[in-house]
């Protein structure tokens, strides 16, 4: 029963991870049947409904800031924030909401938030303990914790967030600070328009030098 357990538990969790949260409620409603001395699978379960509820809001807000409406876009990542804290992408999309309203200060504070929260990497090794004696929630969120790549284009996107909310405030040495640093993370493979921020990091070189 174990072994078809951990199958079970397994499958709803990769399910999860290319975002099929229906298909990963089936497997762990079927994994909690051989589960009958143990809260694991039923703390993944609360968790994958919890991050159906905020996958929905975020894919709201998406919807949201492709029409231009912002505002609603912003309360939408917010409240989907509120309901998964681990959610990172919604507070990231956030940031953009407040740099296109011009809230440069607030864009600055959920970047550095995020950024925060990427500084340190999720123990995978939770994954090897006994799932009997784990937090089923905790394993999960490990489990959907960013990939390298992903995690560096997350940072990349952050700094050159951050990088505008600065130039919006008239920092400009902050905000070529950030692209140097993410210009620094970029890797060959990953898919960023490093020219861009070539040419962004060279304008504002431009600009320091003149002033």
């Amino acid at each position: 029963f174990f072994f078809k357990k951990k199958t079970l538990i397994n499958l709803g969790m990769a399910y999860c991870l290319d975002a099929e949260h229906d298909s990963a409620l089936q497997q762990f409603k079927k994994a909690q049947e051989f589960d009958s001395d143990g809260n694991f699978v039923k703390q993944c379960i609360d968790y994958t409904e919890i991050l159906m509820k905020a996958f929905q809001l975020k894919a709201e807000g998406d919807c949201h800031f492709a029409k231009g409406e912002i505002e609603k876009a912003k309360e939408c990542y917010t409240e989907a924030f509120a309901v998964d804290p681990t959610l990172l992408q919604s507070k990231i999309n956030r940031a953009a909401c407040h740099l296109a309203m011009e809230n440069a200060v607030f864009c600055i504070e959920d970047c550095d938030a995020v950024l925060g929260c990427l500084s340190y990497e999720r123990n995978r090794k939770k994954l090897h303990h006994d799932m009997d004696n784990a937090d089923g929630a905790s394993i999960l969120a490990a489990v959907l914790s960013p990939k390298p790549r992903t995690r560096r284009t997350w940072i990349v996107t952050l700094l050159c967030r951050r990088a505008a909310a600065k130039k919006f405030l008239r920092d400009s040495s902050g905000a070529l600070d950030d692209l140097l640093d993410a210009e620094s993370i970029i890797r060959s493979s990953d898919d960023i328009d490093k020219h861009m921020l070539a040419k962004d990091i060279a304008v504002l070189k431009e600009e320091l030098r003149i002033a």
